[in-house]
């Protein structure tokens, strides 16, 4: 049998091994089609694509801590809102731009809207209140130390510095 005939007769009959990415592939199918990424939101809200952008997040787990980096292109930092919890971190945020221009014979008027909005769940304990965030150039940095309390504490706001 040539190769050509063997390709074309795994073609129609495929083996075991030739499906043995196929419930893989299934399963990232499902993930890419319907968002269930922490980040889309709680409850029964419907978050649309226009309305709220996904940021492009990481968590590093640096022993002591975990330091949380999300891109925040185009938001300021005094319109970023962070809430930690004793097990999550919330993070929010929305810039508007307007720009109009007036001329004699036209008006050209434009807008554009920018939103974040995620919650980050994580795998340890923290204490709220010592989390810290500095944003540069467009990047959120949050430093989030980790340590077992012994009562629960409330929800806590984060400064943006």
């Amino acid at each position: 049998m040539t190769k050509s005939q063997i390709a074309r007769k795994n073609a129609l009959f495929p083996t075991a091994f030739d499906n043995i990415f196929e419930s893989f592939k299934r399963d990232m199918e499902d993930v890419l089609s319907i968002p269930k990424w922490p980040f889309v939101g709680t409850g029964n809200e419907f978050i649309s694509d226009l309305e709220t952008r996904l940021p492009l997040c990481d968590m590093e787990d640096l022993g002591d801590k975990y330091e949380i980096t999300l891109e925040t292109p185009g938001i300021s930092k005094e319109k970023v809102t962070i809430k930690a919890g004793i097990d999550y971190i919330d993070i929010s945020g929305e810039q508007e731009k307007k720009t109009e221009e007036k001329r004699k014979n036209y008006l050209y008027n434009e807008r554009s809207y920018s939103s974040l909005k995620g919650r980050i769940p994580l795998p340890e304990d923290i204490v709220p209140s010592k989390v810290d965030a500095k944003m540069e150039n467009g990047v959120l940095h949050v430093e989030v130390p980790k340590k077992v309390t012994t009562k629960k504490q409330e929800e806590t706001d984060v400064q943006v510095k």
